[in-house]
């Protein structure tokens, strides 16, 4: 079976090193790849892989603060499946993260919680071994010397894996070395139904007719098994950039409920043409406090609905153009 290997610090010329700002570098007596940039550039191999199920793996160090990872399944430099690591923290909090990379932005504030992130042992500025096995349609990530997955994406978020391009990332201060791609056994096909399309939890909004304005051009999107309308599945998340959302339902009675809402960056909220909410949500610190993750019951606020026809618009703003841009409600409807 195809077995390709190189040391990252001599043996560049197979790569677009594009924007990521890496380079090759000495580090601690060893040829590797250092990365200085700061967000969702990959380095590419030039060549789509050939391959749909593989092993992909390197040996990486970072801090801490930085992050360093594998890239795989690439249509190009801004959408990619994505896994990373960052060196264990003060808080226990979860240090390796499946990050699918949409329309240039990362998406961890999207895909969050126990099914897209784990807590590894990565000592920092210590070499550190991450390995994917890749299948067309699931990914299983390990993490040092274990045998044992210390995560297993049983859907990848971009679809099933045909082809495409394998690489790197990192942000500054990251070194990763010694990738080794190796072709290994298909595993038998289970049809399973993708994330995007599985039924969310009760009154939960489960799909959306969303605009990116100035357009008035409306589509359906259905949101994620977790509930949530992914904006970066659909639009590039510039600065600024402002998406509408609106729903429609029919109740046969009046209801009083709390709306749960959770949303990034920035919302406002209208039920039935009256404003419900405005706020900003979006990255300041590790840990539930402004981390600007996505949550379902991040804020609740009562409202009156009545019987026949009701509409729920939402304006969502992009504020940080990266991360995760998007929102889910749940009515809390009987």
């Amino acid at each position: 079976m195809t077995r390709l290997q190189w040391n990252l610090g001599t043996d560049l010329t197979d790569f677009e090193l594009g924007a990521s700002g890496a380079r090759a570098v000495d580090w601690n007596g060893s040829n590797a790849l250092g990365f200085e940039g700061e967000h969702c550039v990959p380095v590419l191999l030039r060549d789509p892989l050939g391959m749909d199920s593989f092993l992909i793996e390197a040996e990486v160090a970072c801090t801490a603060d930085s992050f360093a990872g594998l890239v795989f399944g690439a249509a190009d430099e801004k959408n990619f499946e994505l896994v990373y690591v960052s060196a264990s923290n003060e808080w226990g909090l979860p240090n390796l993260q499946y990050d699918p990379v949409m329309n240039g932005s990362s998406t961890w504030q999207i895909y969050h919680g126990p099914s897209y992130q784990a807590v590894a042992a990565v000592p920092p500025d210590q070499w550190v071994r991450i390995a994917v096995r890749v299948q067309p349609d699931s990914a299983s990530i390990y993490v040092g010397g274990s045998s044992q997955p210390s995560l297993v994406i049983p859907n990848l978020l971009h679809g099933r894996v045909s082809g495409g391009k394998v690489g790197l990332w990192g942000s500054a201060p990251s070194t990763i070395r010694n990738l080794v791609v190796a072709q290994i056994e298909p595993r038998p096909h289970t049809e399973r139904t993708p994330d995007s399309v599985v039924r969310p939890a009760p009154s939960v909004v489960p799909a959306w007719m969303v605009s990116k304005l100035p357009d008035q051009t409306w589509i359906e999107a259905p949101v994620e098994i977790n509930g949530t309308l992914n904006l970066n599945r659909l639009y590039t998340a510039e600065q600024g950039a402002v998406v509408q959302a609106k729903y429609s339902i029919n109740l046969a009675e009046r209801q009083e409920t709390w709306l749960r809402l959770g949303f990034s960056d920035r919302i406002r909220l209208w039920v039935n043409d009256n404003e419900v909410y405005a706020g900003e949500w979006k990255w300041e610190a590790p840990g539930f406090t402004m981390d600007g993750r996505i949550r379902a019951d991040q804020i609740r606020v009562p409202v009156q609905w009545r019987a026949g026809s009701n509409t729920i618009l939402a304006e969502v703003a992009s504020i940080e153009g990266m991360y995760g841009w998007g929102l889910s409600v749940r009515m809390g409807l009987k």
